[in-house]
């Protein structure tokens, strides 16, 4: 939570008064799917959300105008497509490498081979606020 209330405070230092902040983040619980498949710990994000955004801009002074928070399907066609995405994005399986996760990854290819996808739930959030 302390990079919620570090955020907010900044971004409240720079903003006008009447000013409008407008930001569309990465929840955390993006993906999660693929750390329950692989069977790797949590995102260390877990605890960053809507309600966490809102909250610490709330204590800053803001008045949230807008949220939308949304769950949008991502799927890869095949493992090959996943491997690229783990090596691009390292934070959602700090550990990952091809040989500690083998076997979990010929369960993902065989479901790719089954349903023609493995997908996941990426999340989102939106919010608008006013200082």
């Amino acid at each position: 939570m302390r990079c919620v209330v570090s955020l907010s405070r900044e971004v409240r230092r720079i903003l006008k008064q009447g000013g409008a902040f407008i930001t569309q983040q990465v929840g955390g619980y993006d993906c999660r799917k693929i750390n329950e498949a692989l069977g790797s710990p949590e995102n260390v994000y877990e605890h960053w959300d809507l309600e966490a955004a809102v909250h610490g801009l709330e204590q800053h002074g803001f008045t949230v105008e807008k949220t939308i928070e949304e769950y949008p399907p991502q799927r890869f066609y095949d493992v090959g497509a996943l491997l690229y995405y783990l090596k691009a994005i390292p934070w959602q399986v700090p550990d990952f490498s091809i040989e500690s996760y083998r076997e979990q990854l010929q369960s993902i290819h065989e479901e790719i081979e089954e349903k023609g996808y493995f997908e996941v739930e990426q999340h989102r959030f939106l919010i608008e606020a006013r200082v």
